[in-house]
């Protein structure tokens, strides 16, 4: 059986296509970009109230100043999902370090969110005259960057 040349060249064009796709996505991306987007997937993941997407950037190692872990955690947003209503995210001044050598990171970010309880808008995060100055700790495991603590998140007793 013999290939068509014409075919035969576009299986290469398309191949060399694909690998030159792979290796933009997982190559030449930053650290500081997959960073962002594990922070943004976050902030979607909570406007949607999606217990589960919250919890998939977070790691099991999560353990903080507060005494809180993974499970206390999603314990916590569970209650507070089921409390409030239309979750607004607002992220700004977003400045990420990375150490490759131990593959760890910080976020520092300025953070408001803003919920609805009976029909009327608040701040759970942050006021109108600041936001929680917000930072948070990562950890590379196995490929992907996950919270491992959050420092400066204070929220009213539920």
């Amino acid at each position: 059986m013999r290939i068509n040349k014409k075919l035969f060249y576009g299986i290469i064009i398309l191949i060399i296509i694909v690998i030159a796709a792979v290796i933009i996505k997982f190559i030449l991306v930053s650290e500081k970009t997959r960073i962002l987007k594990v922070i943004n997937e976050g902030r979607a993941a909570v406007e949607a109230e999606d217990v589960e997407k919250c919890m998939s950037h977070v790691s099991l190692q999560y353990s903080d100043d507060y005494g809180l872990k993974y499970l206390i955690v999603k314990r916590i947003l569970i209650d507070v999902f089921k409390e409030f209503d239309g979750f607004k995210v607002l992220l700004d001044n977003i400045e990420i370090e990375v150490n490759k050598k131990e593959n760890t990171a910080v976020a520092t970010l300025d953070l408001r969110i803003i919920v609805t309880l009976h029909n009327q808008p608040g701040y759970l995060v942050g006021s109108t005259d600041s936001p929680a100055k917000i930072k948070m700790y990562f950890i590379k495991e196995r490929l992907k960057w996950q919270v491992v603590k959050v420092f400066g998140i204070r929220m009213p007793n539920l």
